[in-house]
């Protein structure tokens, strides 16, 4: 009897243990896809911020993008801290890689002129510096924050996630940001902030963005990507496509220098937000797999 409770015991104690340990595993995936989403939303925090600033340049609801530029603003200071240094509540712990904790405060220094700068724009301060560093560092950042991910998303994502999983959530979270950056774009082209060949520039980021959704639809093996792996998400990705259109137009104007109403801005940025969230949407269908 004695040596069948301490075998039922053993037994017991074994399981508790196989439990813990399988909740580490859990916790350490889940804390690594955070990671994963903080940086990418890193990157189309930085391009929304020069949006919304752009946004209170050009008089569309200053008060509003004003907001919005500065609440953007101090969520990637915050999240920049985060993502070195952990943060309090232990959902994330420190960054632990050397090399990547470098790059992230050497993009941490490099957003700080982005950031104040959208803090002045926001307070009505529009003379050369702030302009001028708005628009030289946002995109430097955005595409430093995804160079960042992509070499860490190995790292972080769960062992068991295929790799055309992982690929396509990279992908959605790149076409997130693309939609930002054309977002920001719109408002240039009505502030004529570009370069010369901004219009130019905006017609193949429309065409990149085609692409990548095609290819999620339908696979491509130089993307590494397999077909939608199911109906819901065949589903999501169509209605993607469907609300692209409407806004397709719209940035087609934007490059071709048609004139721009600030109405055309304001109904760009609302389709733009529905496409966003669709995207983020989509992303934890991927993750469900």
């Amino acid at each position: 009897m004695k040596l069948q409770r301490a075998i039922t015991l053993g037994f017991w104690v074994r399981l508790f243990l196989a439990m813990l340990l399988c909740a580490g595993s859990a916790l350490a995936q889940d804390a690594g896809s955070l990671r994963m989403d903080l940086m990418a939303q890193q990157g189309q925090r930085a391009l929304r911020i020069a949006k919304s600033a752009c946004l209170v340049m050009s008089g569309s609801q200053s008060e509003l993008h004003a907001d919005a530029a500065t609440e953007t603003a101090l969520e990637f200071d915050a999240t920049m801290m985060r993502l070195i240094d952990g943060d309090a509540e232990g959902e994330l712990a420190p960054e632990k890689d050397d090399a990547r904790r470098q790059r992230l405060e050497q993009i941490s220094r490099l957003s700080i002129g982005l950031t104040r700068s959208s803090l002045q724009i926001a307070a009505g301060d529009f003379h050369t510096i702030p302009v001028s560093l708005l628009l030289v560092r946002n995109q430097r950042v955005a595409d430093q924050m995804f160079e960042v991910l992509s070499e860490a998303a190995p790292t972080y994502a769960p062992a068991e996630q295929p790799a055309e999983v992982r690929n396509a959530i990279g992908l959605l979270q790149e076409q997130h940001a693309l939609i930002e950056e054309l977002l920001r774009d719109v408002c240039y082209a009505r502030l004529s902030l570009g370069p010369e060949d901004h219009g130019a520039q905006m017609i193949a980021k429309m065409r990149r963005f085609e692409a990548v959704n095609a290819a999620l639809i339908t696979g491509d093996v130089e993307r590494g990507l397999s077909k939608a792996p199911n109906i819901s998400i065949k589903i999501a990705l169509g209605q993607v496509d469907s609300k692209w259109i409407s806004l397709h137009a719209l940035l087609n104007d934007a490059a071709t220098g048609k004139e721009q109403d600030v109405r055309d801005v304001q109904l760009a940025s609302v389709l733009g937000e529905t496409l966003t969230h669709r995207m983020t949407k989509l992303i934890k269908m991927y993750r469900k797999l």
